[in-house]
């Protein structure tokens, strides 16, 4: 029972984070637009998802696999690749933007997270090497270039070694001010 209450404070903590990373992003004087994607049902129309080969893409709900909430992303592939991404967009442009996302690798695994353009021109990509275990922070950081119509995803691969993770609580954060 202790560890339930344990988990439940820290999934009620979690929750809290995206609107105190809005309100801590920048000075008040600034301006700051945030997005926040919890994989929860009401989300899954918003995730555009692709694999090739063997990969797979797509949603665990209420399996108590989530983070936070009852649902969360879920990527897995042996020989191929998978990715899932959402669009952040802002009403105007922005100088200095942050996308995070809490990553829960099944097995040691290399892990990307990408941002795009609508044209395609990729404008930052992290692939940390990630152990097996709990959820962790994934974060890149860019300047914007134009409208602030941006489009993240996370993505992994495998090449014969079965290669999982789950995906939750992804936040973009986008500011006037100094990076968030």
């Amino acid at each position: 029972m202790r560890k339930r209450a344990r988990i439940g404070a820290r999934c009620a903590a979690l929750t809290l984070l995206p609107l105190a990373a809005l309100a801590a992003a920048a000075p008040a004087h600034a301006d700051a637009r945030g997005l926040y994607n919890g994989f929860e049902e009401s989300d899954i129309g918003k995730w555009d998802r692709l694999a090739g080969g063997d990969g797979r893409a797509g949603f665990e709900i209420g399996t108590g696999t989530a983070l936070t909430g009852q649902g969360n992303g879920r990527l897995s592939a042996t020989q191929g690749w998978a990715r899932e991404g959402t669009w952040a967009s802002f009403d105007r442009p922005f100088r200095h933007c942050t996308a995070r996302v809490y990553v829960r690798p099944d097995q040691d695994l290399q892990f990307e997270l990408r941002v795009w353009t609508p044209q395609g021109k990729q404008l930052i990509s992290t692939a940390p090497w990630l152990t097996a275990g709990d959820y962790r922070l994934v974060q890149v950081d860019w300047t914007a270039e134009g409208d602030n119509n941006n489009f993240v995803e996370a993505v992994i691969g495998a090449n014969g070694t079965p290669r999982a993770v789950r995906l939750d609580a992804l936040t973009v954060v986008c500011s006037d001010g100094n990076r968030t």
